[in-house]
Protein backbone atom coordinates (compact mmCIF):
# COMPACT_ATOMS: atom_id res chain seq x y z
CA UNK A 1 0.00 0.00 0.00
CA UNK A 2 1.53 3.88 -1.26
CA UNK A 3 2.61 5.81 1.83
CA UNK A 4 0.36 8.59 2.31
CA UNK A 5 0.86 12.01 4.19
CA UNK A 6 -0.91 14.02 6.82
CA UNK A 7 -0.29 16.96 8.66
CA UNK A 8 -1.73 17.63 12.23
CA UNK A 9 -2.00 20.86 14.33
CA UNK A 10 -2.99 21.33 17.96
CA UNK A 11 -3.56 24.96 18.29
CA UNK A 12 -4.11 26.19 21.95
CA UNK A 13 -4.73 29.43 23.29
CA UNK A 14 -0.61 29.89 23.99
CA UNK A 15 1.06 27.23 21.45
CA UNK A 16 0.89 25.54 18.30
CA UNK A 17 2.09 22.02 18.04
CA UNK A 18 2.67 20.71 14.28
CA UNK A 19 2.88 17.14 13.35
CA UNK A 20 3.85 15.48 9.69
CA UNK A 21 2.50 12.38 9.64
CA UNK A 22 3.09 9.15 7.83
CA UNK A 23 0.29 6.82 7.09
CA UNK A 24 0.39 3.72 6.04
CA UNK A 25 -2.63 1.66 6.13
CA UNK A 26 -3.64 1.38 9.82
CA UNK A 27 -0.13 2.56 10.70
CA UNK A 28 0.90 6.37 11.61
CA UNK A 29 4.06 7.61 12.08
CA UNK A 30 5.03 11.11 13.30
CA UNK A 31 8.46 12.04 10.67
CA UNK A 32 8.33 15.61 11.48
CA UNK A 33 7.41 17.71 14.44
CA UNK A 34 7.67 21.18 15.73
CA UNK A 35 6.22 23.56 18.85
CA UNK A 36 5.94 27.41 18.68
CA UNK A 37 4.10 30.20 20.77
CA UNK A 38 1.47 32.08 19.23
CA UNK A 39 0.75 34.87 21.60
CA UNK A 40 1.52 37.35 19.13
CA UNK A 41 -0.02 35.34 16.36
CA UNK A 42 -3.49 35.37 16.79
CA UNK A 43 -4.93 37.28 13.98
CA UNK A 44 -6.85 34.43 12.26
CA UNK A 45 -5.33 35.37 8.72
CA UNK A 46 -1.58 35.67 10.24
CA UNK A 47 -1.77 31.96 12.01
CA UNK A 48 -3.05 30.92 8.40
CA UNK A 49 -0.06 32.11 7.09
CA UNK A 50 2.41 30.74 9.86
CA UNK A 51 0.24 27.31 9.04
CA UNK A 52 0.55 27.35 5.78
CA UNK A 53 4.31 28.17 5.32
CA UNK A 54 5.12 25.34 8.22
CA UNK A 55 3.61 22.87 5.80
CA UNK A 56 5.50 23.89 2.61
CA UNK A 57 8.47 24.08 5.19
CA UNK A 58 8.41 21.52 6.40
CA UNK A 59 7.41 19.22 3.51
CA UNK A 60 10.50 20.57 1.38
CA UNK A 61 12.37 19.00 4.33
CA UNK A 62 11.09 15.54 4.24
CA UNK A 63 11.17 15.62 0.63
CA UNK A 64 7.48 15.13 0.39
CA UNK A 65 5.86 16.76 -2.37
CA UNK A 66 2.48 19.15 -2.22
CA UNK A 67 0.82 16.11 -4.38
CA UNK A 68 1.64 13.67 -1.25
CA UNK A 69 -0.52 14.98 0.99
CA UNK A 70 -3.74 13.51 2.02
CA UNK A 71 -5.12 15.53 4.89
CA UNK A 72 -4.81 18.78 6.72
CA UNK A 73 -6.33 18.17 10.33
CA UNK A 74 -6.26 21.59 12.53
CA UNK A 75 -7.10 21.40 16.17
CA UNK A 76 -8.12 24.19 17.84
CA UNK A 77 -9.15 25.46 21.14
CA UNK A 78 -12.47 26.49 20.87
CA UNK A 79 -16.05 25.51 19.35
CA UNK A 80 -16.20 24.06 16.24
CA UNK A 81 -19.47 23.83 13.28
CA UNK A 82 -20.91 20.40 12.63
CA UNK A 83 -19.21 20.79 9.25
CA UNK A 84 -15.94 21.42 10.98
CA UNK A 85 -15.21 25.08 9.51
CA UNK A 86 -16.34 27.47 11.38
CA UNK A 87 -14.78 28.02 14.48
CA UNK A 88 -17.66 29.57 16.33
CA UNK A 89 -16.31 30.61 19.42
CA UNK A 90 -12.61 30.50 20.35
CA UNK A 91 -12.25 32.48 23.85
CA UNK A 92 -8.43 32.39 24.14
CA UNK A 93 -8.14 33.83 21.20
CA UNK A 94 -10.86 35.63 21.06
CA UNK A 95 -12.48 34.80 17.56
CA UNK A 96 -16.08 34.63 17.21
CA UNK A 97 -17.84 33.20 13.55
CA UNK A 98 -14.47 32.45 11.88
CA UNK A 99 -14.59 30.43 8.62
CA UNK A 100 -10.94 29.30 9.50
CA UNK A 101 -11.23 26.71 6.41
CA UNK A 102 -11.48 29.19 4.23
CA UNK A 103 -9.25 31.62 4.99
CA UNK A 104 -6.87 28.76 4.80
CA UNK A 105 -7.79 27.59 1.67
CA UNK A 106 -7.01 30.99 0.54
CA UNK A 107 -4.25 30.78 1.40
CA UNK A 108 -3.21 27.19 0.30
CA UNK A 109 -4.15 28.07 -3.46
CA UNK A 110 -2.16 24.98 -4.99
CA UNK A 111 -3.59 22.79 -2.31
CA UNK A 112 -4.49 19.48 -4.10
CA UNK A 113 -8.29 19.20 -4.01
CA UNK A 114 -7.89 15.51 -3.07
CA UNK A 115 -6.10 16.69 0.32
CA UNK A 116 -9.26 17.37 2.82
CA UNK A 117 -9.12 20.05 5.35
CA UNK A 118 -10.85 19.77 8.80
CA UNK A 119 -11.35 21.64 12.23
CA UNK A 120 -11.89 20.11 15.17
CA UNK A 121 -12.01 21.01 18.88
CA UNK A 122 -8.60 20.66 20.46
CA UNK A 123 -9.51 18.61 23.28
CA UNK A 124 -11.67 16.51 21.22
CA UNK A 125 -8.53 15.24 19.02
CA UNK A 126 -6.82 15.16 22.19
CA UNK A 127 -8.81 12.17 23.51
CA UNK A 128 -9.05 10.95 20.21
CA UNK A 129 -5.38 10.79 19.95
CA UNK A 130 -4.64 9.35 23.67
CA UNK A 131 -7.49 6.68 22.63
CA UNK A 132 -6.38 5.34 19.67
CA UNK A 133 -2.55 5.66 20.16
CA UNK A 134 -1.72 6.18 23.59
CA UNK A 135 -3.19 6.00 26.93
CA UNK A 136 -6.82 4.89 26.86
CA UNK A 137 -6.34 1.94 23.87
CA UNK A 138 -8.41 -0.56 25.87
CA UNK A 139 -10.68 2.00 27.24
CA UNK A 140 -14.70 2.17 25.91
CA UNK A 141 -15.65 5.17 28.00
CA UNK A 142 -12.99 7.80 28.98
CA UNK A 143 -13.33 11.60 30.56
CA UNK A 144 -10.54 13.98 29.30
CA UNK A 145 -10.04 17.05 31.04
CA UNK A 146 -7.07 19.39 30.10
CA UNK A 147 -6.44 22.41 32.15
CA UNK A 148 -3.93 24.81 30.14
CA UNK A 149 -4.23 28.27 28.94
CA UNK A 150 -7.98 27.56 29.27
CA UNK A 151 -9.96 24.31 30.61
CA UNK A 152 -11.69 21.59 28.31
CA UNK A 153 -12.69 18.45 27.87
CA UNK A 154 -13.30 15.52 25.29
CA UNK A 155 -15.34 12.05 26.00
CA UNK A 156 -15.07 8.90 24.70
CA UNK A 157 -18.52 7.05 24.54
CA UNK A 158 -18.67 3.22 23.75
CA UNK A 159 -15.52 3.50 21.55
CA UNK A 160 -16.33 6.52 20.05
CA UNK A 161 -15.86 10.03 19.87
CA UNK A 162 -18.54 11.82 21.68
CA UNK A 163 -19.39 15.40 19.94
CA UNK A 164 -23.13 16.03 20.83
CA UNK A 165 -25.53 17.85 18.53
CA UNK A 166 -24.09 20.17 17.42
CA UNK A 167 -20.91 19.17 17.55
CA UNK A 168 -19.68 21.40 20.51
CA UNK A 169 -19.93 18.92 23.41
CA UNK A 170 -16.77 19.21 26.48
CA UNK A 171 -17.07 22.57 26.86
CA UNK A 172 -16.50 21.73 30.66
CA UNK A 173 -14.58 24.56 31.69
CA UNK A 174 -17.82 27.06 30.56
CA UNK A 175 -19.42 25.31 33.65
CA UNK A 176 -20.68 27.97 36.18
CA UNK A 177 -20.22 28.08 39.59
CA UNK A 178 -21.76 31.35 40.26
CA UNK A 179 -21.86 30.86 44.07
CA UNK A 180 -18.18 30.80 44.56
CA UNK A 181 -16.60 33.75 42.60
CA UNK A 182 -17.33 36.72 40.00
CA UNK A 183 -15.76 37.06 36.63
CA UNK A 184 -16.12 37.81 33.50
CA UNK A 185 -15.04 34.52 31.16
CA UNK A 186 -13.83 35.52 27.01
CA UNK A 187 -16.58 33.56 25.85
CA UNK A 188 -18.52 36.56 27.05
CA UNK A 189 -20.59 34.67 29.94
CA UNK A 190 -20.21 35.51 33.34
CA UNK A 191 -19.28 32.77 36.31
CA UNK A 192 -17.35 30.29 33.91
CA UNK A 193 -14.77 28.45 36.01
CA UNK A 194 -12.78 29.13 33.21
CA UNK A 195 -12.53 32.35 34.12
CA UNK A 196 -10.94 31.54 37.90
CA UNK A 197 -8.77 28.20 37.14
CA UNK A 198 -7.68 28.11 33.85
CA UNK A 199 -4.14 29.31 33.35
CA UNK A 200 -4.57 32.86 31.87
CA UNK A 201 -7.51 33.34 34.85
CA UNK A 202 -4.46 32.00 37.27
CA UNK A 203 -2.26 34.82 35.62
CA UNK A 204 -4.45 37.64 35.92
CA UNK A 205 -5.34 36.78 39.93
CA UNK A 206 -1.82 37.21 40.89
CA UNK A 207 -1.19 39.87 38.63
CA UNK A 208 -4.61 41.41 40.60
CA UNK A 209 -3.54 40.15 43.83
CA UNK A 210 0.33 42.05 43.41
CA UNK A 211 -1.35 45.25 42.03
CA UNK A 212 -3.77 45.17 45.15
CA UNK A 213 -1.30 44.22 47.62
CA UNK A 214 -2.16 41.68 48.79
CA UNK A 215 0.92 39.25 48.17
CA UNK A 216 4.07 41.31 46.77
CA UNK A 217 6.66 40.07 44.10
CA UNK A 218 9.05 39.14 46.18
CA UNK A 219 7.16 36.96 48.77
CA UNK A 220 5.92 34.89 45.13
CA UNK A 221 9.97 34.61 44.44
CA UNK A 222 9.26 36.69 41.26
CA UNK A 223 11.85 38.76 39.33
CA UNK A 224 11.64 42.18 38.85
CA UNK A 225 10.54 41.54 34.98
CA UNK A 226 9.05 38.17 35.27
CA UNK A 227 5.85 37.40 34.72
CA UNK A 228 3.64 35.21 36.90
CA UNK A 229 1.95 32.09 36.27
CA UNK A 230 1.02 28.63 37.67
CA UNK A 231 4.23 27.14 38.24
CA UNK A 232 4.82 30.35 40.89
CA UNK A 233 1.89 29.34 42.77
CA UNK A 234 3.43 25.95 42.74
CA UNK A 235 7.05 26.98 43.60
CA UNK A 236 5.43 29.29 46.42
CA UNK A 237 3.25 26.44 47.50
CA UNK A 238 6.49 24.07 48.15
CA UNK A 239 7.96 27.11 49.88
CA UNK A 240 4.99 27.16 51.97
CA UNK A 241 3.68 30.37 51.77
CA UNK A 242 0.16 30.59 53.55
CA UNK A 243 -1.11 32.60 50.03
CA UNK A 244 -0.52 30.06 47.65
CA UNK A 245 -1.65 27.05 49.84
CA UNK A 246 -5.09 28.93 49.63
CA UNK A 247 -4.33 29.64 46.12
CA UNK A 248 -4.13 26.01 45.49
CA UNK A 249 -7.15 24.79 47.68
CA UNK A 250 -9.76 26.80 45.82
CA UNK A 251 -8.36 25.95 42.17
CA UNK A 252 -8.05 22.27 43.10
CA UNK A 253 -11.62 22.74 44.60
CA UNK A 254 -13.08 24.11 41.29
CA UNK A 255 -11.85 22.08 39.17
CA UNK A 256 -12.40 18.70 40.93
CA UNK A 257 -15.97 19.99 41.16
CA UNK A 258 -16.17 19.67 37.50
CA UNK A 259 -14.84 16.31 37.01
CA UNK A 260 -16.98 14.71 40.05
CA UNK A 261 -19.71 16.52 38.49
CA UNK A 262 -19.15 14.65 35.20
CA UNK A 263 -17.75 11.46 36.68
CA UNK A 264 -21.39 11.29 38.47
CA UNK A 265 -23.48 11.94 35.28
CA UNK A 266 -20.95 9.87 32.29
CA UNK A 267 -19.90 6.96 34.67
CA UNK A 268 -16.12 6.60 32.37
CA UNK A 269 -13.88 3.35 32.87
CA UNK A 270 -10.88 6.65 33.62
CA UNK A 271 -10.45 10.29 33.85
CA UNK A 272 -7.27 11.82 32.06
CA UNK A 273 -6.46 15.21 33.79
CA UNK A 274 -3.84 16.69 31.86
CA UNK A 275 -2.80 20.31 30.24
CA UNK A 276 -0.03 22.91 30.95
CA UNK A 277 -1.26 23.77 34.42
CA UNK A 278 -2.23 20.24 35.72
CA UNK A 279 1.13 18.62 34.28
CA UNK A 280 3.49 21.06 35.02
CA UNK A 281 2.14 21.46 38.74
CA UNK A 282 2.33 18.35 40.34
CA UNK A 283 1.02 19.21 44.19
CA UNK A 284 -1.93 20.98 42.21
CA UNK A 285 -3.05 17.86 40.43
CA UNK A 286 -2.41 15.65 43.72
CA UNK A 287 -5.18 18.30 45.41
CA UNK A 288 -7.33 17.68 42.49
CA UNK A 289 -7.69 14.16 43.17
CA UNK A 290 -8.11 13.69 45.62
CA UNK A 291 -10.68 16.56 46.08
CA UNK A 292 -12.49 14.25 43.32
CA UNK A 293 -12.24 11.34 45.50
CA UNK A 294 -13.86 12.98 48.06
CA UNK A 295 -16.58 14.48 45.73
CA UNK A 296 -17.41 12.70 43.08
CA UNK A 297 -20.30 9.78 43.83
CA UNK A 298 -18.50 7.02 45.53
CA UNK A 299 -20.12 4.28 42.40
CA UNK A 300 -18.70 6.48 40.55
CA UNK A 301 -15.32 6.54 41.55
CA UNK A 302 -15.40 2.27 42.88
CA UNK A 303 -13.68 1.09 39.13
CA UNK A 304 -12.19 4.53 38.07
CA UNK A 305 -8.48 4.76 36.78
CA UNK A 306 -7.09 7.81 36.88
CA UNK A 307 -4.44 7.59 34.11
CA UNK A 308 -1.77 10.35 32.86
CA UNK A 309 -1.60 12.07 29.31
CA UNK A 310 1.41 9.14 27.57
CA UNK A 311 1.31 11.29 24.15
CA UNK A 312 1.84 14.83 25.40
CA UNK A 313 2.34 17.04 22.70
CA UNK A 314 1.44 15.05 19.77
CA UNK A 315 -2.08 13.62 21.23
CA UNK A 316 -3.73 16.60 19.63
CA UNK A 317 -1.58 16.45 16.51
CA UNK A 318 -2.34 12.90 15.85
CA UNK A 319 -6.00 13.32 16.77
CA UNK A 320 -6.71 15.90 14.35
CA UNK A 321 -4.53 14.10 11.80
CA UNK A 322 -7.43 11.17 12.43
CA UNK A 323 -10.44 12.95 12.59
CA UNK A 324 -9.48 14.32 9.19
CA UNK A 325 -9.20 11.13 7.89
CA UNK A 326 -12.59 10.25 9.27
CA UNK A 327 -14.23 12.45 8.63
Amino acid sequence: MAEKYLVGFDIGGTNARFALIAQNGDDYKIVASSKQSIRALQNPDELAQNIVHTVRTNLEYAGVSLSELSGIGIAIAGQTDVKQEVIINAPNLNWKEVNFKKIILEQFHDLPPSCRISIANDLNAIAWGEYNFGAAQSLSHLLVIYVGTGIGSGIILNKKLYLGAGAVSGEIGHSKFPHNHKALCGCGQNDCVEAFAGGKAIEYRIQHDIQNQLISRAELGLGEDESPSAKTIEAAHKMGLNYAVKFWDEVALQIAHLAANALALLNPDAILLGGGVLQGCPILLSKVINQILQLAPVVSTQNLQFIKPSLYDDAGTLGAALLCVEQ
